[in-house]
């Protein structure tokens, strides 16, 4: 993380959006780290530096839900913001009793994800 640059790990098993993703939050002036599963993620050493974390919700192996609640134990003051193509009340009520700030709905609007990320 260089100066006063937020860390924005993003999680995405999907490899193109997780490109798009990421080039876009950079060309907004943020850090990106990105991964292609939660367990990735996890293994990173560095993850006290990230600032906030963005994750789907429908990945393989673990999903975002599971990767929510590893964690809001670890790293309890850590934001999140989740993303999904799934229109479920269930699953935002469940991501928002996790602890997540917000639930965005695939595909997102550039203005929405950086009021998310800005509001974290």
């Amino acid at each position: 993380m260089s100066g006063d640059k937020k860390s924005v790990a993003i999680v995405d098993d999907d490899e193109a959006l997780l490109e798009a993703t990421s080039a876009f939050l950079e060309s907004m002036g943020y850090d990106t780290l990105p991964f292609s599963s939660g367990r990735e993620f996890l293994a990173y050493d560095n993850l006290d530096f990230v600032s906030l974390l963005l994750t789907d919700i429908n990945m393989p192996e673990m999903t975002g839900l599971e990767l929510l609640e590893v964690v809001r134990k670890r790293w309890p003051d850590m934001p999140i913001i989740m993303m999904t193509a799934l229109k479920d009340e269930v699953i935002r009520r469940r991501a928002i009793a996790g602890g997540a700030r917000e639930l965005l709905q695939k595909p997102i609007l550039a203005d929405d994800l950086i009021r998310c990320i800005e509001q974290a």
